[in-house]
């Protein structure tokens, strides 16, 4: 288990999958043309 910060470019949703079947969590930014959605882990 662990945390993974990446920067507003790091938003990927096959990233976040692979990184949450591992017990990671990843915290970045969001960028500005970027609309908000929730991911769910």
């Amino acid at each position: 288990m662990g945390w993974l910060y990446g920067d507003k470019g790091y938003i990927a949703g096959l990233l976040e999958r692979e990184l949450a079947d591992k017990g990671v969590t990843l915290i970045t930014g969001a960028k500005k043309n970027v609309k908000p959605k929730i991911m769910k882990l």
